[in-house]
């Protein structure tokens, strides 16, 4: 990784999944909100990414720029749907981390 810059919409997206592997897609829409059983989040990024279970957690990269953490999804990768992810920089702020780069 070089840094963390956004990634505009439209711009190419890849999820690593340690569980699903690696798919791709593009920024469908920035500052989305999503209602979630446990409480609505708002501020995340809506990506065409398909999502699968135990995907949540993994991160995104947008050429050599991190950009977030999977947040959740819809559907799935034999149905289509999307993937929501924290912008990275929002999460590092909330716990105070520097993202170090290489």
């Amino acid at each position: 990784m070089r840094g963390a810059a956004s990634a505009a919409v439209g711009a190419a997206v890849c999820q690593a999944s340690p569980v699903a592997g690696w798919h791709c897609g593009v920024v469908q829409q920035r500052n989305a909100t999503i209602a979630y059983p446990d409480g609505t989040v708002t501020g995340l990024v809506r990506t065409s990414v398909c999502a699968e279970p135990g995907t949540v957690g993994a991160p995104f990269l947008s050429g050599d720029q991190a950009q977030g953490i999977t947040s959740g999804g819809t559907g799935s990768c034999a149905t289509g749907g999307s993937t929501y992810f924290q912008p990275v920089a929002e999460a590092l702020s909330a716990y105070g981390l520097t993202l170090v780069t290489g």
